[in-house]
């Protein structure tokens, strides 16, 4: 694997080199977009402040009236809309194909590496997100078919005992998080404030492109057969607060019970979910136990596994995407490393866990 690497990186270092200079391009323009966004809504506030607020009217605030309909000038409340076209229409041209030739030529370098360090896998992107099966999977508290769902590229290896899939994908849930934002954007002025931090501060200020800021998952997502036959569902989520209340407010699983295990080291970091106790026990054997906070470790990211049927499927947090470069100069070996580790470390599950 390691001369694959070293190939690897020896036939996109150049490319490697110009993602980085097109992101950072990029994000000027996203950074420029959002900025002028910004400042037309602070704007339109303080010009909604000058007609509810009589003090700011004898105040410095004043210059305002002159954007104010009156019979001299009924137009003159379109000045303000009129001045954000002319600034953000070109800016946003000029931003949308800086994007798109960013994630053309990351495209191009992520095929090219996949293909050398794993010349035996099936490795396609613009195919369709499994929407089916990450419902089907019971992860993801609140994921219904029609939440948004996106694919940035899939792998798939037969051999002659399973066939395994990993994608990367990007889910957009109706979580805890998303309905109190949604309920804050139902109330007068707080959901301009909403909007100024959710999509105008985060996009000014992040060192991410905007397609990766309002995921609530984003990362591995994978599937493949499981051996033991069940008749219900075990569900084992990496531990964390809002994991608990997301699957306790959701009410998609009634007929779910938190599933309490003896092995301290693997309790402290997970929590586990299913439809029968025995058969939880059943799944999670003392080995299997061990394995799964071994691959934790060896991710170090929040991972989430699910047992039904006869499939069993895995979820890896990753902020930049499996088939996505993280943030920052795209400089050194360590870029195709990560890559590597994480690709080869899930083609290898169902063999180290023995499922």
């Amino acid at each position: 694997m390691q001369e694959r690497i070293v190939a690897a990186y020896s036939e996109t270092s150049k490319e490697l080199n110009t993602l980085y200079k097109k992101r950072k391009r990029t994000l000027f323009f996203q950074r420029v977009m959002w900025s002028i966004t910004g400042i037309y809504l602070l704007f339109m506030l303080a010009l909604l402040g000058m007609q509810y607020v009589p003090m700011l009217q004898n105040t410095s605030w004043g210059f305002f009236d002159v954007f104010k309909s009156n019979p001299a000038n009924p137009y003159a409340s379109t000045y303000p809309i009129i001045g954000l076209v002319i600034l953000l229409y070109p800016t946003t041209i000029v931003f949308t194909r800086a994007f798109q030739k960013f994630k053309t030529t990351e495209q191009k370098a992520i095929v090219k590496m996949v293909r050398i360090l794993f010349p035996k896998v099936e490795f396609s992107q613009g195919v369709m997100a499994p929407a089916n099966e990450v419902v089907k999977s019971k992860m993801f508290a609140w994921i219904k078919e029609e939440s948004p769902i996106y694919s940035y590229g899939q792998i798939r290896r037969k051999t002659n005992d399973t066939e395994i899939n990993i994608t990367d994908i990007g889910i957009v849930e109706n979580n805890v998080a998303n309905k109190l934002l949604g309920t804050l954007m139902n109330i007068p002025i707080l959901n301009m404030l909403g909007v100024m931090y959710q999509t105008v501060f985060k996009n000014t200020v992040t060192r991410k492109l905007a397609d990766n800021t309002n995921y609530s998952f984003r990362g591995m997502f994978c599937w493949f057969r499981f051996k033991k036959k069940l008749n219900g569902h075990t569900v084992v989520l990496s531990k964390h607060q809002m994991a608990k209340l997301d699957r306790l407010a959701s009410f998609n699983f009634k007929e779910e019970q938190e599933i309490h295990l003896e092995d301290p080291r693997f309790t402290s970091k997970f929590l586990v979910y299913g439809t029968d106790q025995v058969e939880a026990r059943y799944v999670l054997s003392s080995s299997l136990m061990e394995k799964i906070v071994a691959l934790k470790e060896k991710f170090d990211r929040p991972i989430f596994l699910s047992f039904q049927d006869r499939q069993m499927y895995l979820a890896v947090m990753n902020d930049n995407g499996l088939f996505s470069f993280p943030s920052g100069k795209l400089e050194g070996i360590k870029i195709v490393e990560e890559l590597a580790c994480d690709i080869e470390t899930a083609l290898e599950i169902p063999k180290e866990l023995k499922v």
